[in-house]
């Protein structure tokens, strides 16, 4: 894609009121930013977007508001999920906003780009809505660290459950950009590993309103398990088109709240895939969630927005440990200090960046279980962290810190 100035100017309209505090009065210290690379208007704004921006801006209220004796100010910007963009939004918020961190979202096309940028100017980065595995792998940096479930879990979490009940055939529905790829060559592996096979997959465009084609060629596969290696609007199209042309063999991979509210309990109904995060597991999470629902029009918190409030309390805590931005220095502090929020199970950062937890294999419920707009989900079983992550020695990571 070819980055226009249109692009450039609509995409920064409006920051001093989306992501930011309140103005300080003249005279304070040079407030201290961190950067929101996001979708905020388009295919994936539903799972970070605006909620995102909200969800950062609620950690950093529950911090304090300062730190190292500076206000901290949140400031987004929209990808329009076009990494030519991305890069040169980022490029923006570190050379003329002084952005501290940056914090990617809604495109692993347009995080990657954002990633290795902040990588050679070490800037610390936030991955809370990319999913593809590499942010953490091959595309490592010592600088950033990745709280969004990879696709190497996403697939994991399923694969042997759906081969065991007699899915041993599966043909890949795949959304044709690095996360799509990453989740379709991750989900071969897993199927594969537990005695299954990948029959076939065929690759469509991203935002694809008639998926048509592909689920016809799924269907005359010969395939008794139909994987989606999509997301957002995409899945939500697929889920349902497959439901009118009788393909009830699907299994998705990654789903978020408001796909589920999208497609309906009826559609949506028995559909398991695996989450890090749900509003509804314990006190502490029901208690952000009400508090979130109450900012933002009783908008379901999902997994990609409250990944933003924690990494930003980590990353703040670190901040504040170390007496400095310095990239190198607060990640790896961020890699010693432990969680105490109670919203992530089990959670600790490996040293390729890589955010571990328990993940939870969610199903969302039929119509007559539900007793609120709220309940979609119920968690038939929690998966230890160490079952599906793999260990840093693995990922392909190779830091360099020079």
């Amino acid at each position: 894609m070819t980055l226009t100035r249109s692009d450039f100017l609509k995409a920064m309209a409006g920051l001093p009121v989306l992501g930011s505090l309140p103005a300080r009065a003249q005279g304070q210290a040079q407030p201290f930013r961190i950067g929101i690379v996001e979708d905020l208007s388009g295919t994936y704004s539903g799972n970070g977007g605006p909620n995102t921006v909200l969800a950062t801006r609620m950690a950093v209220e529950d911090f304090g508001g300062s730190v190292l004796g500076r206000p901290i100010e949140v400031v987004a910007v929209d990808h329009q999920t076009k990494p030519d963009l991305g890069s040169s939004l980022a490029r923006q918020l570190v050379d003329q906003r002084g952005a501290s961190a940056l914090m990617l979202g809604g495109s692993s096309a347009v995080g990657l780009a954002v990633q290795n940028f902040a990588r050679e100017r070490k800037v610390s980065t936030l991955v809370t809505g990319n999913y593809a595995a590499s942010f953490s792998g091959r595309a490592c940096s010592p600088y950033a660290t990745q709280w969004a479930v990879s696709t190497g879990e996403l697939a994991g979490a399923i694969a042997e459950g759906v081969v065991k009940a007699g899915g041993n055939k599966w043909f890949l529905l795949v959304v044709d950009y690095a996360f799509g790829h990453d989740l379709a060559n991750d989900a071969t592996r897993a199927v594969q590993a537990v005695g299954g096979n990948v029959v076939g997959q065929v690759r469509h465009p991203l935002a694809t309103a008639d998926m048509s084609a592909p689920l016809l060629q799924a269907r005359a596969s010969g395939a008794n398990v139909v994987a989606l290696a999509n997301a957002g609007p995409d899945l939500v199209n697929s889920v349902k088109q497959a439901k009118e042309y009788g393909i009830r063999n699907v299994t998705a991979m990654l789903v978020f709240v408001n796909n589920v509210v999208a497609m309906g309990l009826d559609t949506a109904q028995g559909l398991r895939f695996a989450v890090n995060w749900y509003w509804d597991l314990n006190d502490a999470t029901r208690g952000f969630a009400r508090r979130m629902m109450a900012r933002n029009g009783n908008v379901v918190p999902d997994m990609g927005h409250v990944m933003g409030y924690i990494s930003t309390l980590h990353y703040l805590q670190a901040v504040a440990k170390v007496g400095s931005d310095d990239a190198a220095s607060v990640n790896r502090a961020m890699r010693d200090l432990p969680f105490t929020d109670g919203m992530l199970s089990n959670p600790r950062i490996q040293v390729n960046g890589r955010v571990v937890s328990d993940l939870y294999l969610a199903e969302v419920k039929r119509p007559a279980e539900s007793r609120s707009a709220a309940d979609l989900y119920r968690i038939v079983e929690t998966i230890p962290g160490d079952k599906l992550f793999l260990p840093a020695e693995r990922s392909g990571c190779v830091l360099q810190t020079t």
